[in-house]
């Protein structure tokens, strides 16, 4: 049985006298050999894709001023500027291209692996704490989302240190140790500040966190006196994190939005299956990661009954991501907003609790069991990560190196109508910027405009079907760029046009090239 909140618990490992010791240091290369093996697995292929559209506006956004960022774009980009800010220093110094920009997810992924460990060592043994840490490092999810450039690799690592601060602050308010309180304080606001400024949903992360620590500290009599300061910290984080709540609020029914359902049984099952297996398998009820996540997920928490969590790593482990969940779930059933990538930062308590059930007094048929089924929905989900997403990603780089060639000085270039212009700009190797050619967007009907204009080129044209043929019938080429979704559901627009088009080009993954 794990007694939690065990003073010393680090001190234990890394600590004098034992900081000397063999075990220490067998502990200390155990844990520097899981992140490095999880940085290899990091970078491992990580420009086999090129961007796609959201990461071509990570390219694209940092490119404005902090101040524009920080005062305007607040209000316009619905992902807080905190990862854009960082980016923009990143880029000073390892540049622009598609191998730099995704290095920085993979470091801050990387650097979560042994905050789990620290993690561990605060809930359990040092044992379940390197099995956490090994989980962590080869998730496929993490993985995933490590090698993106965008903001997701960052929420467990934001998740991990509000965590981290607030064990330690419950475990110094226990021991009666004040002068550890105030650093663990400052450690716990830290995190849930840059969580907010991570990303939108990390209000309802936050507030699970707070309220989880609020609930321990009320009901435990020794725990009370540490409320005032708690709730100290908690209104400095309501403070720091204003501007971001208020941008929050302004954003609320964004129409840029509505390409999200509401929540149903197929894509909670593949939220569910996304943290056991990956998020690149293509979305079916009965998929092979659903089949395998299900009993992987059973036979974790059959490991409960000698576990014995107890209340405070039961709320801190299993009731905040619950209470987050819930709050999704039920608000976007109003107003959708729920993606699986959101949740990613999940994967931290998920692996304490697999470490934990790996390294408890279960029976050995038990353990082995959910350590069969999670290897093999680590390997399918690997196998998603870097093979099956060579077909699941936007192919903007291949397509853009076949058409440079052939684009000729008086060719019309045109967007799909649901395409963002920043991939095709990205590969474009300059040929639009500040150089006064024109760019066009189909408009096969009426569509919003555009929120993101980028600045070093012309705003495209609304063009209609019928001007599009129109330029064609004079002798000028008409390229038409969109994702393969846009020319799905607007492909009867141009093969229903008096002239159709001449040539179809859905040889790259996910894009199409359409040419009159």
């Amino acid at each position: 049985m794990y007694e939690p909140f065990r003073p010393g618990a680090v001190a234990g490992v890394f600590g004098q006298p034992l900081g000397q010791t063999r075990h220490a240091v067998t502990v200390t290369a155990a844990v520097l050999a899981i992140t490095g093996f999880g940085l290899a697995l990091r970078l491992l292929r990580l420009d086999a894709t090129s961007l796609w559209a959201d990461e071509a506006f990570s390219a694209y956004w940092p490119h404005r001023s902090l101040y524009y960022l920080w005062t305007a774009g607040l209000f316009i980009e619905t992902t807080p500027p905190l990862y854009y800010m960082l980016l923009k220093f990143w880029a000073m110094i390892g540049g622009t291209g598609d191998w730099a920009l995704r290095l920085f997810s993979v470091v801050a992924s990387t650097a979560t692996i042994p905050l789990v460990f620290l993690l561990g060592l605060e809930v359990a043994t040092p044992a379940a704490a390197l099995a956490a840490a090994a989980i962590f490092a080869i998730l496929p999810m993490q993985i995933a989302y490590a090698q993106e450039a965008r903001v997701y690799a960052l929420l467990p690592l934001a998740f991990a240190l509000a965590l981290l601060g607030l064990l330690r602050f419950l475990r110094a308010a226990r021991a009666g140790d004040r002068t550890d309180r105030w650093p663990s304080l400052v450690l716990f606001a830290t995190g849930e500040v840059v969580l907010i400024y991570l990303h939108a949903t990390s209000v309802f992360t936050v507030a699970a966190l707070t309220l989880a620590g609020g609930v321990l500290l009320l009901r435990d009599a020794r725990l009370r006196p540490a409320l005032l300061r708690f709730a100290l910290a908690t209104a400095a984080v309501a403070v720091l994190s204003g501007l971001q709540l208020w941008a929050i609020y302004v954003q609320t029914g964004r129409h840029d939005l509505n390409w999200i359902q509401p929540p149903n049984l197929t894509s909670l099952l593949n939220l569910f299956s996304q943290h056991f297996v990956d998020p690149v398998t293509p979305q079916r009820l009965l998929r092979l990661s659903v089949l395998l996540a299900l009993p992987a997920c059973g036979l974790l928490l059959a490991h409960l009954p000698w576990l014995r969590l107890g209340r405070t790593r039961a709320l801190l482990l299993m009731g905040i991501p619950a209470l987050f969940l819930a709050a999704c779930i039920g608000l976007s059933f109003i107003s959708p907003f729920l993606i699986p990538r959101m949740t990613i930062w999940i994967g931290v308590p998920l692996s304490l609790l697999a470490g934990m059930a790996l390294a408890s007094a279960a029976p050995i048929w038990l353990r082995g069991g959910f350590a069969l089924m999670l290897a093999a929905c680590i390997a399918i989900g690997l196998n998603g990560t870097y093979v099956r997403v060579l077909a699941e990603k936007e192919d903007w780089r291949g397509l853009m190196a076949e058409l440079l060639p052939q684009l000729g000085a008086q060719d019309m270039v045109v967007i799909g109508p649901d395409t963002s212009l920043l991939p095709m700009l990205h590969y474009a190797e300059g040929s639009f910027h500040n150089n006064g050619r024109e760019l066009f967007r189909w408009e096969p009907k009426r569509r919003p405009p555009d929120l993101y204009q980028p600045d070093h080129v012309q705003t495209p044209v609304a063009a209609s079907t019928e001007a599009l043929i129109e330029q064609a019938r004079q002798g000028r080429r008409v390229w038409l760029l969109l994702r393969s979704t846009d020319w799905r559901d607007h492909a009867g627009y141009a093969l229903g046009a008096p002239r159709p088009p001449d040539e179809i080009d859905q040889s790259h993954p996910m894009v199409v090239l359409v040419r009159w």
